[in-house]
């Protein structure tokens, strides 16, 4: 063990002399209280960067959370390894605990470990990923795709459901302004279960963005799921405007619309609001995100949400579950330093699923700090 320590120290003072090396620690204390309790949990994040010349860089870090929710939990979470080597021409491959989003944002989004990589060809760009599921903390992935799924995410478990998907991604500028993408994603279900649940989605986005004062972007998807001896399909569909406003501050406004059918089946499943908890599926969703700079060092935002269900269910008797306010303010004076407070309000009564609930709040407060 001790040879060990001394290697890696040895090698770590001759990096420091031939290569360029940065480390660091965020600290962010956070808090949240809504209408039944209140919960307390600083964050450790430990970080370091490594750039070995000729396109080769490295990135590691690491979450250390504790919960003060009636006891005090602790959880330790390896947030974040790549390796990535990027070529001449912008091409680039990373290795290890990497980010993806596919191209409407409504299957897959997180970080996932495997292999991701990008290359240009004359006539755009082509991405392909190779990314597995199950060495994730559980709470952060939020796998559910299946009954199973489920269970485990509730049972006394660390990790993740265990699947596997592979993604290929075309994108294509056409014209001065537009763009267009077509995606095609495999998920693979690895967890021995004959509750098991293979997908596939086929996804198209075309954006429209003149002059960067504007844009426009409509997207649709189509899931074939095979579970056992059944398959089924499942389609959604995105629709979002975004543009600047003219005047003394730097503001902008977002309108989002976003529908699944109820059998859609996302790989991960997190909530769609900050207080509502439903997820991407069978779900329809309104949305209008208005942000502004009022000075270089302060940033407030307001957004504004409607839901509403797309299958039926027979023990509900409506289907707009309701809306959902929500504001926050940010101040950075430095770098290093960030504050944060904001919450939000949904109000069941302006929907007819749970017309009889009282209104539900939540408060956030977040003081991050960069050493």
């Amino acid at each position: 063990m001790k040879r060990f320590l001394l290697l890696l120290i040895l090698f770590a003072f001759i990096s420091a002399m031939a290569f360029s090396y940065d480390f660091g620690l965020l600290t962010d204390q956070r808090f949240e209280a809504d209408n039944e309790s209140s919960v307390y949990y600083p964050i450790l994040v430990p970080w370091f960067s490594w750039d070995g010349g000729e396109g080769i860089s490295v990135y590691l870090s690491g979450i250390f959370t504790v919960m003060y929710w009636n006891s005090p939990v602790f959880i330790p979470e390896f947030s974040r390894f790549a390796l990535r080597y990027r070529l001449e021409d912008d091409s680039f491959f990373e290795v290890g605990r990497v980010s993806f989003s596919d191209s409407l944002g409504m299957t897959a989004f997180g970080f996932f470990d495997g292999i991701k990589a990008e290359t240009s060809i004359p006539a755009g760009s082509l991405k392909t990923a190779f990314l597995f599921t199950g060495l994730l903390y559980k709470e952060t992935a939020q796998i559910m795709m299946t009954e199973n799924d489920a269970f485990n995410f509730v049972d006394n478990n660390y990790f993740a459901s265990n699947r596997f998907f592979a993604n290929i991604r075309y994108d294509m500028p056409l014209l001065d302004y537009y763009t267009l993408s077509l995606e095609t994603l495999f998920q693979f279900d690895l967890n021995g279960s004959d509750d098991y649940l293979y997908s596939q989605y086929g996804m198209a986005m075309m954006e429209f963005f003149p002059e960067n004062k504007a844009g426009v972007a409509v997207g649709a998807l189509l899931e074939v799921m095979e579970r056992k001896d059944e398959v089924n399909a499942a389609f959604g569909a995105l629709a979002r405007l975004r543009m600047t406003i003219p005047g003394s501050f730097d503001s902008g406004i977002r309108v989002t619309c976003k529908f699944t059918s109820g059998n859609f089946t996302p790989i991960n499943s997190p909530a769609m609001g900050l207080i509502f908890s439903e997820t991407i599926s069978g779900l329809a969703l309104i949305s209008a995100d208005y942000t502004t700079r009022i000075k270089s060092d302060l940033l407030t935002n307001a957004l504004v949400q409607y839901f509403f269900r797309t299958s039926n269910d027979p023990l509900l008797d409506g289907r707009v579950y309701g809306c959902e306010i929500q504001a926050s303010i940010a101040w950075q004076p430095f770098d290093d330093l960030r504050a944060s407070f904001g919450g939000g309000l949904f109000l069941p009564g302006m929907g007819n699923v749970y017309s009889d609930t009282q209104a539900i709040w939540k408060i956030k407060a977040s003081l991050t700090m960069s050493f």
